[in-house]
């Protein structure tokens, strides 16, 4: 019995020294990827909250163009424009807009259970 103890003691301890060599090895494989990893968490987590919130990055693309642009009227005249020749861009912008808008997930269950009862 006590021989089997110090078998299974042994090959813990070999074990435990094999894990460790399979740690250090993995932290120099990974040691380059950090910073390349990193960029792309960023962009992942930037796409998410375009996903999550499209109201505020349209209202942060109006900003730039109204900087951009000289001021509000130089982006009524040029939107205006835009609208006159592109009647299509009118029907896109409210396509998203209504989306924005609706409720979704749990609201949405809410507001048709309180309309029901």
């Amino acid at each position: 019995m006590n021989e089997r103890l110090a078998q299974l003691a042994r090959r813990r301890l070999e074990l435990q020294l094999q894990i460790e060599e399979q740690r250090e090895a993995m932290a120099e494989i990974t040691l380059h990827l950090h910073r390349p990893l990193t960029v792309v968490d960023v962009g992942l987590n930037a796409v998410r909250m375009i996903n999550k919130h499209p109201a505020i990055v349209a209202g942060g693309v109006t900003a730039l163009l109204t900087w951009r642009r000289h001021g509000i009227l130089g982006l009524a005249k040029n939107g205006w424009r835009l609208l006159y020749l592109y009647p299509s861009a009118i029907f896109f912008g409210l396509k998203y807009l209504s989306a924005a808008l609706r409720p979704t997930g749990e609201e949405c269950i809410t507001e048709t259970f309180n309309r029901t009862h």
